[in-house]
């Protein structure tokens, strides 16, 4: 298995943020569980890692920030034991948002860039109790209430942005 293989694969998997139960996860949570279940399978050592950020810090459009929303967010991405070291690996961007975000390519061996500029970090264990948490369905609707008009607008955003760049 070429690890670096696995990471594009993921890493193009258009984002997209969910707006229902019923929709595949393909924003930066569902791609660190993608990843990580095939780097584990592959025998690799690995965690989910979690830290805050703000919507606001992406430098969004006035008409799409302006929607409401929650300004502060959590991001997800993994760290893969590297011969002892632990490197952190994020494929949240696809490669069709590249103008628009710092795409990261990964060399299998090194860090990659976070996609966020994180505010806080959470350790390990307190990383995966918050992922459970907000995959709970009753966490997931009451994101997408608070949320969801704005998610709908930065995934349309995101896909002029593909036709543009792509």
């Amino acid at each position: 298995m070429s690890i670096i293989k696995e990471f594009e694969k993921v890493r193009d998997i258009p984002y997209r943020i969910p707006l229902s139960l019923e929709e595949p996860d393909e924003c930066c949570t569902g791609k660190a569980e993608k990843l990580f279940k095939i780097l584990k399978r592959g025998g690799y050592d690995v965690i989910y890692r979690l830290c805050t950020f703000r919507w606001s810090d992406l430098n969004l459009p006035k008409e799409i920030q302006g929607v409401s929303h929650d300004d502060e967010s959590s991001h997800t991405y993994i760290e893969i034991n590297v011969d002892g070291e632990w490197k952190i690996v994020d494929a949240t961007w696809d490669k069709k948002l590249d103008g628009t975000f710092k795409i990261n390519k990964w060399d299998g061996k090194s860090d990659t860039e976070i996609a966020v500029k994180c505010i806080k970090f959470l350790s390990p264990e307190e990383s995966l109790s918050y992922i459970k948490h907000i995959s709970t369905p009753q966490a997931i609707i009451a994101d997408l209430k608070i949320n969801g008009k704005f998610y709908k607008a930065f995934n349309e955003w995101l896909e002029t942005k593909r036709k543009l760049y792509g």
